[in-house]
């Protein structure tokens, strides 16, 4: 039987695989993974992952089932939510969910560097 910690261990190993994607310690604790310096989800320690999804995305992955609300109101209402990994079974939709964030924050970045670059 697979734990927990290989779980997400094979889960980090493709995250990091993913373009631009680093990792850093997360200022609450754990680790949290950035593309182009933007933070797209964090881990609770290999059964707990936090999610930034765009409002509907995370909307549509809460009605769906594919997600938990975050436990802080003002990080819900932010677009975030959580993933639990429990079995190597999780693993499909964890990688669905943390895709959808991933592209967020990339098109974030660029945006929030052509701003910086116009003055915009």
């Amino acid at each position: 039987m697979e734990d927990k910690s290989s779980a997400y261990e094979r889960l980090k190993d493709w995250i990091l695989q993913l373009a631009g994607v680093t990792e850093a310690l997360h200022r609450l604790g754990g680790t949290e993974f950035q593309v182009n310096g933007v933070e797209f989800m964090h881990s609770h320690g290999p059964s707990l992952l936090d999610v930034r999804l765009s409002k509907e995305e995370q909307a549509s992955a809460l009605k769906a089932g594919q997600a938990l609300r975050h436990r802080a109101q003002v990080h819900a209402e932010a677009g975030w939510v959580s993933l639990r990994i429990e079995h190597s079974q999780d693993l499909a939709n964890a990688r669905s969910v943390i895709q959808l964030a991933y592209e967020n924050a990339k098109k974030n970045a660029g945006r929030d560097s052509h701003e910086n670059a116009t003055g915009n």
